[in-house]
């Protein structure tokens, strides 16, 4: 098609009437479908211009040939048609594309012919207690693969005294917890000198708590009597411990053991064993616990002890603790009549705890005479308040730390005494410390649990974990107080490594010395 130059387009074509030729057909040729709707689709377009030029022209166009008039038609007319042939194409590759695969055939289910299906619920029979032992292994098991979440314990192969395992033979206690007097603070925000006094709030504790727990401390003391003023505020050591212990993260981190000391005031003349028992069912229920792993009595010897054996052993069989204890055993004759009156009974004693420290070794005999009887030594106040940490020292009186008082926790001639022990403590902790960073993947390597990270091991060794390394390379179990996340990442370190005979050795001819 030939469009007449000048003018543009359809009003350049009227324009141009004198031309003498307006529009001229070519001859088309034809060979294949596309061919077809290009040349339809190129006729299309030029048709408006077409009529308009054609009306346009005063002298008609006699040369027009009813033939090719004809010829367009029948390209339209195939064009039809392919577009038909496509459309079904099209409907095929859908119907195909519908079919189930592996050329399986549908089958045409006649729905008033199908079964019944029954919804009754079935009936619950009793079942006999064989199978009741065995379903409730299958929970418990279940239940321990749900919630086995990796802990690193550094004393897994340690040769226990009895049946109970302390992991990593560590306790952490809750001594000074909901007690106003030992630096808590119920409510408010901490002063830079109020931390550097050593307060601590509730949420510390909180802190505290999830880190023992993500570096394997699982065991943590606590008693009735902790905080007992501020009891009634639900402040107390044992309120604090139940809302750490329902605010964990049970997915993240493993399970507390709880070890339930009563106190003191407790024991008066003529209480029967069952006052006992309350008082320990009172603990459970506050703690949100079915059971304690440990319960422990303080001993007196004004008090016989069959009183204290009777108050065990109805604390045994009321189903509320799993092992039993003492504190304050220091004869060995007096622990041997303890033990053989729960063996008449057909239990056993666990635990003995008492004081023993770096400074204060009175008690180091006791240690052999737990380990005779197969009874766990719990050693209260190893740090002996401070003077075994190496932290106050002779030139370091008040250690860093303010006190509320404004005096020093320690006289100098108090310290100057110990100077030669506390000397001792950062020569093996500089031992040490090197002797880690030696062997540290051979370390790491050795105590790699079957899942999860490498474990952390403390590498920058204090004079205070070398103080509670000492307590547990003589065979005791420390009960260290932990009032903040920084008095747990400080336990946390005496992970991992121990004490070698020859620094055992140093260490206790450094305080018998002093002693001289």
């Amino acid at each position: 098609i030939q469009h007449p130059s000048g003018g543009g387009g359809a009003t350049g074509a009227v324009a141009d009437s004198s031309s003498s030729t307006l529009c001229r057909r070519p001859s088309l040729s034809v060979h294949n479908d596309s061919d077809v709707i290009n040349t339809i689709v190129l006729l299309e377009k030029s048709g408006a211009a077409l009529v308009l030029l054609q009306q346009s022209s005063t002298p008609q166009d006699d040369n027009n040939d009813p033939n090719q008039d004809d010829e367009i038609s029948k390209l339209i007319g195939r064009r039809s048609q392919i577009k038909r042939k496509k459309k079904q194409d099209d409907a095929n590759e859908a119907a195909a594309a519908a079919l189930p695969p592996n050329n399986e055939t549908l089958v045409d289910l006649d729905l008033d012919k199908l079964p019944e299906f029954k919804t009754e619920r079935p009936v619950r029979r009793a079942k006999s207690s064989e199978n009741e032992d065995s379903q409730n292994e299958e929970e418990d098991n279940n239940n321990n693969s749900k919630n086995d979440v990796p802990i690193v314990d550094f004393q897994a192969e340690y040769d226990d005294e009895n049946e109970l395992h302390i992991c990593n033979r560590l306790i952490a206690s809750t001594r000074s917890w909901g007690d106003e007097q030992r630096n808590f603070v119920a409510a408010g925000k901490l002063t830079k000198r109020m931390i550097k006094e050593g307060k601590f709030v509730p949420g510390d504790l909180q802190l505290a708590h999830e880190q023992l727990l993500e570096r394997g401390i699982l065991t943590v003391e606590t008693s009735p009597s902790y905080g007992a003023a501020l009891r009634s505020k639900k402040l107390s050591a044992e309120w604090i411990l139940k809302r750490c212990l329902d605010e964990a993260p049970t997915d993240l981190l493993p399970e507390t053991v709880v070890v339930e000391t009563v106190s003191q005031p407790s024991w008066r003349a003529g209480v029967p064993p069952r006052r006992l028992t309350q008082q320990l069912y009172d603990s459970v229920e506050t703690l949100g616990t079915s059971t304690v792993e440990l319960f422990q009595v303080r001993c007196s010897p004004l008090y016989p002890t069959r009183f204290v054996a009777s108050a065990l052993s109805t604390a045994i069989e009321s189903g509320c603790c799993n092992h039993v204890g003492v504190q304050g055993v220091h004869g060995r004759g007096k622990l041997a009549r303890l033990c053989r009156r729960l063996e008449a009974q057909d239990m056993s004693l666990t635990s003995n705890a008492f004081e023993f420290s770096l400074t204060n070794r009175q008690r180091e005999s006791l240690l052999d005479v737990c380990k005779d009887f197969n009874v766990i030594p719990l050693v209260l106040n190893p740090l002996d308040n401070g003077l075994a940490s190496g932290v106050y020292t002779a030139t370091n009186p008040s250690g860093g730390r303010a006190t509320t008082s404004g005096r020093p926790q320690f006289t100098f001639p108090e310290l100057e005494r110990w100077q030669p022990l506390h000397s001792v403590q950062e020569t093996v902790a500089e031992r040490v410390a090197t002797r880690v960073k030696r062997s540290l993947r051979d370390l790491q390597d050795r105590f790699r649990p079957r899942y999860g990270p490498p474990p952390q091991i403390n590498t920058d060794i204090t004079t205070t974990q070398v103080a509670l390394n000492y307590v547990i390379a003589k065979g005791g179990v420390p009960v260290v107080e932990v009032n903040s996340p920084k008095d747990a990442q400080e336990l946390a370190g005496s992970l991992g490594w121990g004490l070698t005979e020859e620094e055992v050795e140093m260490l206790d001819n450094a305080a018998a010395l002093c002693k001289l």
